[in-house]
């Protein structure tokens, strides 16, 4: 025998009764779904569980906002901490001026290379000095209608990875289009730092002609010790003088990437 509750409801407008009804062993009588009023008579044991579980839910949640504010056990008393590493994500776009170009290595320096400043008429200093790829996006044009089909390639070809090739064609009015994460396991996805193995060729573009667009999306870090880094050697002696210019994806003694977007190039 135990103590129980009667709770009384209707459907579909719900409503609730509670009342205490003495020393029972019934534990669920009529119940059903319509729209007549039904009892359900349960023992007060489990009500008061019930309410004991929705307490202790508001509790813990108190408890976890609270230690969200703590730091070693203690509430902090002053600002948390943070990184000062100036730290972005940023998307270069070129497009080609060329056509019939093949296997065109992209090195971890000339990623390095794309964004620079004139420290003088002739010389480049990188504002780059640490980043990494993320991802690559590249677009062929299409070809006239009835013309021959298009295509374009793009191969991984860092190290610790065997190379993989990506490739799209475009057939009539359809653009070829590649999209293409750097391998899991590969140095492609490994962060090019200024003096470190720079040679390195992380990827090669084939089949681009003239109008190919191609993405870079990459992370970016601006180290506040570093020091100035000369950039790609060879650039013109037109330069200004504290100028920030975008350098060509495939560099400035090859010029077949130009930067777009109304952008400063490096003349």
């Amino acid at each position: 025998m135990v103590t129980a509750s009667v709770i009384t409801w209707t459907t579909p407008f719900i409503r609730w009764e509670a009342q205490d009804v003495g020393p029972t062993e019934v534990i669920a009588e009529n119940v059903a779904v319509d729209c007549e009023p039904r009892v359900l008579v349960l023992p007060n044991e489990y009500l008061i569980m019930q309410r004991k579980s929705r307490s202790n839910g508001r509790r813990r949640g108190s408890r976890r906002r609270g230690r969200s504010e703590r730091v070693g056990g203690r509430v902090s008393a002053g600002p948390p901490n943070f990184v000062p590493t100036m730290a972005l994500g940023h998307n270069f776009r070129f497009t080609s001026g060329a056509s019939g170009v093949n296997a065109l290595p992209i090195t971890r320096a000339m990623l390095l290379n794309l964004y620079t400043m004139a420290t003088t008429t002739s010389l480049q200093s990188r504002i780059i000095t640490a980043i990494k790829l993320k991802r690559v996006r590249m677009w062929g044009e299409p070809n006239a209608l009835a013309g021959a089909p298009s295509s374009i390639v793009l191969e991984w070809v860092g190290t610790q990875a065997p190379s993989t090739l990506h490739s799209d064609t475009a057939i009539g009015i359809r653009p070829a289009f590649i999209q293409a994460k750097p391998p899991s396991d590969g140095s492609e996805r490994w962060w090019s730092i200024s003096g470190n193995n720079e040679t390195e060729i992380l990827m090669k573009l084939s089949s681009i002609g003239t109008g190919v667009v191609v993405d870079v999306q990459a992370e970016i870090r601006f180290a506040d010790d570093e020091a100035a880094v000369a950039g790609e050697a060879g650039t013109p002696v037109s330069s200004s003088l504290g100028k920030v210019y975008y350098n060509y994806l495939d560099g400035f003694a090859s010029k077949l990437l130009a930067p777009m977007g109304g952008v400063s190039v490096l003349p």
